[in-house]
């Protein structure tokens, strides 16, 4: 007779679950996929609604400039465009406004930097006749324009 150790005869019993899934790892599973796809949804509309509110934002700085450059475009005595920039005389004071990077600062008496509209990759000024007409281009390729008059009689241009 042959004497059988209990070692051998662990080696040999199989486990009938040992290498496939159970009902129990398959729902837990699921349960991890369905709360990564759960949460993936609101962080993927806050990231679309990011760059709709990116455009909202450059529209209200838009109207802000415009409110701030018109006021003083019509007080002022004398508007020139030199090289890029816009200089305003107003009250013996010299008011640029310039392109400085991708921002447009207002700088009085050429000292200070004050910013006035970001994002901007193009801007131009104009002078024609008796009024001023600002051209913008944004970051997103988005053109702003607008032509302002001047309340006061300008000297005429050369």
């Amino acid at each position: 007779m042959m004497k059988i150790h209990s070692s051998q005869v662990l080696k040999t019993v199989r486990y009938p679950n040992e290498k496939a899934f159970t009902l129990l790892e398959v729902l837990f599973a699921f349960s991890i996929f369905t709360m990564i796809v759960f949460f993936m949804f609101p962080v993927i509309q806050i990231i679309l609604d990011n760059k709709d509110s990116n455009g909202r934002l450059q529209n209200m700085e838009w109207d802000v400039f415009c409110s701030q450059i018109k006021r003083e475009i019509r007080i002022s005595s004398k508007a020139e465009v030199i090289s890029g920039t816009l200089v305003l005389t107003l009250n013996n004071e010299k008011i640029s406004y310039e392109k400085y990077g991708s921002i447009i600062r207002r700088r009085v008496n050429s000292t200070g930097h004050e910013t006035i509209l970001q994002n901007v990759s193009l801007v131009t000024f104009t002078r024609i006749n008796n009024s001023v007409k600002i051209f913008v281009k944004d970051v997103w390729e988005k053109e702003y324009s607008v032509v302002v008059q001047s309340y006061i009689e300008w000297v005429p241009l050369l």
